[in-house]
């Protein structure tokens, strides 16, 4: 049998991790303690895209699965871990970024590196407006090739698998707005129409495709660039639940 390292895909997570701009921040909280109770026990409070997390199809399509009934081969299989860095801030990947590196297959779990995942909370150099609003993202070539390519899911080391310009975060923040079309050479209404809004939720997670997300990944990615490897996403198993946190796993073999 082949040695097999583990490798943790997962962002660490507390009362610091920040929510989707605008959203509402965890809360961790002693409800029993040892002194007065013979044990210790927290409540949890969290909204379901914060930290590494699964968005689950009832995140945009009404008719979706729960994250109940989504089968354990649907969460784990062969994947790649992409590197597309170098496009930089706001940048655009494409497929050729992909398949210039690796040999992808239909059917695949797709993990895409743009480095940002440096910039979340507790990592090596903090900062949320890079974080979320300055990733690179992927335009409508790089949604219809992940349709055609049947992932089971695709996975990104930042805030969302949309460009964040293609997001209500252009409007959030309009001096990142200004920055971001700066750098693109054209105006984002023109990159981005409203049609294209969010093209990689709205699209994809609908039936036939299915191909959901994960979002927020870090971890030791730096360690499993460009590799084929198995790849496990473990959410909760929740009983009319849309997304989750969860734990990413990459399982190496040597």
């Amino acid at each position: 049998m082949k040695k097999m390292k583990v490798i943790d895909l997962t962002q660490p997570w507390g009362m610091n991790t920040p929510p989707w701009p605008g959203g509402k921040a965890p809360t961790i909280r002693y409800v029993n303690m040892i002194s007065t109770d013979g044990y210790s026990q927290q409540e949890i409070t969290f909204t379901t895209h914060i930290g590494t997390h699964l968005d689950g199809p009832l995140h945009f399509d009404p008719k979706g699965r729960d994250l109940a009934s989504l089968p354990m081969d649907k969460l784990v299989g062969e994947g790649v871990v992409v590197d597309v860095s170098e496009v930089g801030p706001y940048g655009i990947y494409t497929p050729k970024h992909v398949t210039s590196k690796v040999d992808v297959k239909k059917g695949d779990i797709l993990i895409i590196h743009t480095g940002f995942h440096k910039y979340y909370a507790n990592a090596e150099e903090p900062d949320e407006i890079a974080y979320f609003y300055k990733h690179p993202g992927p335009h409508r070539e790089f949604r219809d090739w992940v349709a055609e390519m049947k992932f089971k899911w695709i996975g990104v080391d930042c805030g969302s698998a949309d460009h964040p310009m293609n997001t209500g975060l252009q409007k959030l923040n309009p001096i990142v707005a200004k920055e971001a079309e700066k750098k693109l050479g054209k105006p984002l209404s023109e990159i981005f129409p409203p049609e294209m809004d969010h093209m990689m939720h709205h699209t994809l997670f609908k039936q036939p495709y299915e191909i959901i997300h994960v979002e927020n990944i870090g971890g030791d990615i730096d360690k499993v660039l460009n590799k084929r490897l198995i790849i496990g996403c473990f959410p909760l198993k929740t009983i009319g639940g849309e997304s989750t946190p969860c734990r990413v796993v990459a399982f190496l073999f040597e």
